[in-house]
């Protein structure tokens, strides 16, 4: 936000921003910063999961609500660990470093 105020570097102050400093809350506290990304996460896959349950319920026939779910919650499960794993810095594959 403080570039903002001047984009082409040409001592604009078009926000009254050109004193203000960039805060690093988050990066002096990595264990806060990873708590947030972890909920957040989590909290948007179980959205999903509620919403693809409730159109599953409305879509699919009575005799196959719960068979035509359990894809959805295998995929679901799988982003979620892929998200976590991804976040969490992986490990190497093939030899990428």
């Amino acid at each position: 936000m403080v570039r903002l105020g001047d984009p082409l570097g040409r001592g604009w102050n078009l926000f009254g921003l050109s004193h203000g400093q960039v805060s690093y809350v988050l990066s002096s506290h990595p264990p806060v910063l990873a708590s947030i990304k972890v909920g957040c996460v989590v909290a948007g896959h179980i959205a999903a999961v509620i919403a693809a349950h409730d159109k599953a319920l409305r879509l699919l026939p009575r005799g196959h609500q719960l068979t035509g779910q359990l894809a959805m919650m295998l995929v679901m499960v799988g982003y979620t660990f892929t998200g976590l794993y991804l976040m969490f810095g992986g490990s190497t594959f093939g030899g990428w470093e």
